[in-house]
């Protein structure tokens, strides 16, 4: 198996809801150390990002210990790597500030990997991560195998770095350059404005082979899709945890889990369980740095749910 990731490594700042401050290393990182994970030593993970000089060395000796990823696809800069500060006003909600930005991926960057890829992941992390001309070229190539996870693309940003809601330009070109598309439920809101409600939203942003996945955190998740020219809606509860750590990267896990499942069953909705078990072990951990735990703490909470996944 091998998955493509195009996005951004961050260093995270992280500033929980009542707890202690975790810094680690984000944005694609998460996709990269959870699919490390979850796959065997014989698979191959490719992470495409730029990466700071000041952090370089240390993203090179972490990622010798993960001997099923590959480091070819990532590109030193002579800056300081990009840094997210996430300050969390309730265990969902947060503040978010971006800093030292890198610019877009090129097409050059990414093409040498696309060919083999079973699945391409594109996680928005900074929203410039790259443009959607890069997009498009990525969608003429591998647009059955490519899941899109639009994330800071509903980002804007201030000259202090400051994140803020925004509804994308040429919004619905991103949508439809993906077979699977990504969005949480806030993000949804901000796109799906003048829409009467998501199947009104699927029927005309999306393409008849699509699949959109709205995550909803403690909530569950919808799924719609068309087969025989209706449009399914589905909604799946998530799995209950004991207490939850850190919401931070359940996103990244749950795209991670999907794909991950997506290419052994090729069954969407197998996948879509099996990406919400990894998004709920997720949210027991601490940023990165507690990965390692991820396999026991999915077991843990399939007890918990008395499941057998």
């Amino acid at each position: 198996m091998k998955i493509t990731i195009i996005g951004t490594i961050n260093k995270d700042l992280i500033l929980p809801f009542h707890d202690t401050p975790i810094e680690s290393f984000g944005g694609i990182f998460y996709d990269v150390s959870i699919l490390s994970q979850l796959l065997s030593e014989n698979d191959e993970i490719y992470p495409i990002s730029f990466v700071g000089e000041d952090i370089s060395g240390t993203i090179d000796a972490v990622l010798q210990k993960m001997p099923n990823v590959r480091r070819e696809g990532l590109i030193t800069l002579p800056q300081k790597n990009h840094k997210v500060i996430l300050e969390y006003t309730s265990p969902q909600r947060r503040r978010e500030k971006s800093l030292f930005q890198f610019p877009p991926l090129e097409w050059k960057h990414i093409e040498p990997f696309l060919a083999d890829s079973d699945m391409v992941i594109v996680n928005l992390i900074s929203g410039w991560d790259i443009e959607l001309k890069t997009m498009q070229k990525i969608s003429e190539k591998v647009r059955n195998r490519l899941y899109l996870d639009l994330h800071y693309l509903v980002m804007d940003i201030d000259n202090l770095g400051r994140r803020s809601p925004r509804k994308p330009e040429a919004i619905e070109e991103w949508l439809k350059s993906a077979r699977f598309v990504q969005m949480n439920e806030t993000e949804y809101r901000i796109i799906s404005e003048g829409y009467r409600n998501e199947v009104d939203f699927f029927q005309s942003c999306f393409n008849e082979d699509q699949i959109l996945l709205i995550t909803r955190a403690s909530k569950g998740m919808l799924l719609l899709y068309e087969r025989d020219g209706m449009i399914a809606h589905k909604t799946l509860p998530a799995f209950k945890i004991q207490k939850v750590v850190d919401t931070t990267g359940c996103g990244d896990a749950f795209g991670a889990g999907f794909v991950v499942e997506y290419i052994r069953s090729g069954d969407f909705s197998a996948a879509v369980e099996y990406a919400q078990l990894v998004a709920a072990a997720n949210a027991r951990l601490r940023g990165t740095n507690e990965m390692h735990r991820l396999q026991e703490t999915m077991e843990e909470i399939k007890a918990l749910n008395q499941l057998s996944v």
